[in-house]
């Protein structure tokens, strides 16, 4: 009983996995093994042998068309005879061949609360939206190199949004796979194979990771938000930042492994890129995020300029000065509210045009510009300056 039942769960696993196999994937992978075409078979199915010196010839019926009505059973017997021939098992050989003109992103999260490999059912969920909306940033910044997209997808984006497939879960804390199909192979005129959109869009997605990465741990050491910048010339975006900040939780608390393989049978034997994000970085990935979207704050930051524009209500002693400064090569109008005191310097320094200096925690926006627990405000006359 005990043997029957697991025959029954290896053969359903077995059908699982079948399920995302595709009569061109698995041609492609045989043509790629070694095996020769003889020709068509039927309506459905075409044969393959692999001659081999001082051996009988091995053969496969492979199925050509998934609209068979035996197809799970063909398909069945097809990767049983490579497995045979392979010396591995059916199992094994259909997952290969469905990752045959596929690349395969597996996340992975790890906490103490996934180690049986469940999830919260809310953060299940959301794990797969951030799972979608990574594929999504990293085929936006294929197409275009910005900081933060916003508005709708063009088409091929979309398209190739719609192409994306769960894979199966895996034990393992959890995981979600998801398949990417750059579909059968193309040649061009000169006879050297074209890599597909797909191929394309997850390159990008490991040089946007990778770039976050070492900007993040650069960032570690010197806490300046500008090392990000270079990051986005190379596949990184805001739109990345808050996919990897969902991937660890609506809490935050969970770290997670994203590795990339791409496609084709040439890559079994090579490890796949794998990013790791523990908990503590994620926190740096979403302060990206923002300083992608202007939205930051750069700590105990010093202020120099002229000041532009005075305002204070009547009645009142505190009044906000606006000086004009440069932040990271860009110019900003600064907000700053002054006691009265200062505020009386800052007239007399408008007045003379000045230039005044303060310092504190700078808050941008993509509008305005505003420094929070100002100290040290002082105006800087002719000699202040060298």
């Amino acid at each position: 009983m005990i043997r029957e039942e697991r025959a029954r769960s290896e053969r359903e696993q077995l059908r699982r996995q079948i399920a995302e196999v595709r009569p061109h994937q698995l041609s492609t992978y045989l043509s790629q093994s070694g095996w020769r075409d003889d020709g068509a078979f039927g309506k459905f199915a075409s044969i393959w042998h692999r001659p081999e010196p001082d051996l009988v010839e091995a053969e496969v019926l492979a199925p050509t068309s998934s609209i068979a009505k035996d197809f799970f059973e063909r398909m069945a017997d097809a990767v049983s005879a490579i497995g045979v021939f392979e010396g591995r098992t059916a199992f094994d050989v259909a997952k290969t061949v469905a990752g045959t003109l596929a690349d395969s992103i597996r996340v992975r999260v790890f906490h103490d609360d996934v180690e049986d490999g469940s999830i919260p059912l809310e953060d299940g969920v959301l794990l797969n939206q951030k799972a979608r909306d990574l594929m999504a940033s990293a085929v936006m910044s294929t197409l275009s190199k910005r900081r933060h997209f916003a508005g709708s997808r063009p088409p091929e984006a979309a398209q190739y949004l719609a192409s994306l497939r769960l894979g199966q879960t895996e034990i393992g804390s959890y995981v979600v796979n998801v398949i990417a199909p750059a579909g059968p192979p193309r040649i061009d005129q000169t006879s050297i194979p074209l890599a597909s959109f797909a191929s394309v869009v997850s390159e990008n997605l490991a040089a946007g990771l990778r770039a976050l990465s070492e900007a993040s741990n650069e960032y570690v050491t010197g806490e300046d938000l500008s090392v990000f910048d270079a990051a986005v010339q190379r596949g990184a975006s805001a739109n990345m930042c808050d996919a990897l900040v969902g991937l660890s939780g609506s809490q935050r608390q969970r770290g997670f492994e994203i590795s990339i393989s791409p496609s084709g049978i040439d890559m079994r034997n090579q490890a796949p890129l794998t990013f790791l994000f523990e908990p503590a970085k994620v926190a740096t990935i979403a302060a990206a995020s923002e300083y992608y979207k202007d939205n930051y704050v750069l700590p105990d930051r010093l202020i120099v300029g002229l000041v532009k524009r005075l305002d204070r209500r009547p009645g009142d002693e505190n009044g906000t000065v606006t000086i004009a400064t440069t932040i990271s090569d860009t110019e900003k109008n600064v907000m700053v509210e002054l006691g009265n005191d200062e505020y009386l310097e800052a007239i007399a320094a408008h007045r003379a045009k000045h230039p005044v200096q303060v310092t504190g925690d700078l808050h941008v926006t993509p509008r305005t510009a505003r420094l929070l627990n100002p100290k040290g405000f002082g105006v800087l006359r002719s000699g202040d300056l060298f």
